[in-house]
């Protein structure tokens, strides 16, 4: 990157402005001052784009409509409502952050950058934008859309996702905010990138930094920004047993450190290969260490269904189990009578073999 931006602060500020005057993008937190709101939405909206996450966030403000709210629901009941968003662990951060804000500081989000950085599931980005929107502190927002927009503007050819690049991608934030009302500089730039400096084939014939852009001028708008080389994704196998029992099935809630934490799935063995995976002999074993009495139980394979994770692919053959006599069952699973699956909170992977494969389940069907 060079050492001097492209383009003077003010000139940016100045063209930027122009451009977001006549930007109709309606989303129900534009323009919001409320620190929960802000805060619901940009968690929501982590690896997630806007479009999707409208709908959830609507939801939540309706179940939950202040800090206090979410902060006395019980953590299941925001996981469910989380269902489908992926990745987990934000919100039982939300949950977590809730607690700390309604309980221990009164239901007031902290006003400082700093103070807000203390708290589960708030990193620089989110820190800087509810400081900004909520509280008109000076810090510059450098999400997805941000880094994009600096990283072509600079022609910057190192990783946008090593240390030393964020910090000057901030830097360079930081002074192209100067002294302009941070909620409308953060909102603009966002939106810029958004919607102008889109990842694959921008209009630059439109663009109004289209002067002054390295990657642009070189012809290499596509290309960036770079990143690092992703990890090499990582294979999983699961076999999961579909345990119908006395009318009911049965779901464990797991509590590993792992993928799906606090969720809930069907009774289930790792394997290390898809071999193991659809051994009928493994599947005996399992059961026979769930259930170490001599019950006789008939096995069918259902269906396989895959999800791609972050850096792992799971691949799930899911086994129908009819007990033949009488099971002891084990005191953590969760009896699921009927197919009334609703009230928990399930990964993608389990809604998607319910939705296609549940025929054999214990439903009571009513006409319509």
């Amino acid at each position: 990157m060079p050492n001097q931006d492209p383009i003077r602060p003010r000139q940016f500020a100045q063209r930027l402005e122009r451009w977001s005057r006549d930007i109709d993008r309606p989303l129900p937190w534009r323009g919001e001052r409320d620190p929960y709101r802000i805060w619901l939405s940009e968690i929501l909206l982590q690896q997630t784009r806007a479009a999707s996450g409208i709908p959830y966030y609507l939801r939540f403000l309706e179940a939950f409509p202040t800090v206090h709210h979410l902060s006395q629901a019980p953590l299941d009941q925001v996981l469910k409502l989380w269902e489908g968003l992926g990745y987990y662990n934000r919100a039982q951060n939300l949950h977590k952050t809730a607690t700390i804000v309604s309980q221990q500081l009164e239901g007031r989000f902290p006003d400082t950058y700093e103070g807000l950085l203390q708290l589960p599931g708030i990193g620089p980005y989110t820190a800087a934008a509810i400081a900004s929107f909520a509280f008109g502190k000076r810090h510059a927002v450098l999400d997805g859309n941000v880094i994009r927009v600096l990283s072509r503007l600079t022609g910057m050819t190192a990783p946008v996702d090593l240390p030393e690049s964020r910090h000057r991608l901030q830097s360079m934030a930081d002074r192209l905010l100067g002294n302009h009302d941070p909620a409308t500089f953060n909102q603009a730039i966002m939106d810029f990138g958004a919607l102008q400096c889109i990842p694959r084939n921008p209009d630059c014939g439109e663009c109004p930094f289209a002067g002054d852009c390295q990657a642009y001028l070189s012809g290499t708008v596509d290309q960036l920004p770079l990143k690092k080389k992703k990890a090499p994704v990582r294979h999983r196998y699961f076999t999961f047993f579909v345990v119908v029992h006395r009318g009911s099935t049965f779901l464990i809630q797991r509590d590993q450190d792992d993928i799906w934490r606090q969720l809930f799935t069907f009774p289930s063995a790792e394997s290390s290969s898809r071999e193991e995976m659809n051994d009928p002999e493994r599947w005996a074993r399992t059961i026979h260490a769930w259930n170490p009495q001599e019950s006789r139980v008939d096995m069918r394979p259902l269906s396989v269904h895959t999800q791609l994770l972050s850096h792992q692919r799971i691949h799930a053959q899911f086994v129908l189990v009819l007990p033949e006599q009488e099971l002891e069952i084990p005191d953590h699973w969760v009896p699921v009578h009927g197919a009334n699956f609703t009230t928990f909170a399930l990964p993608k992977i389990i809604r998607e073999f319910l939705s296609s494969d549940s025929s054999y389940l214990p439903v009571e069907r009513t006409s319509s």
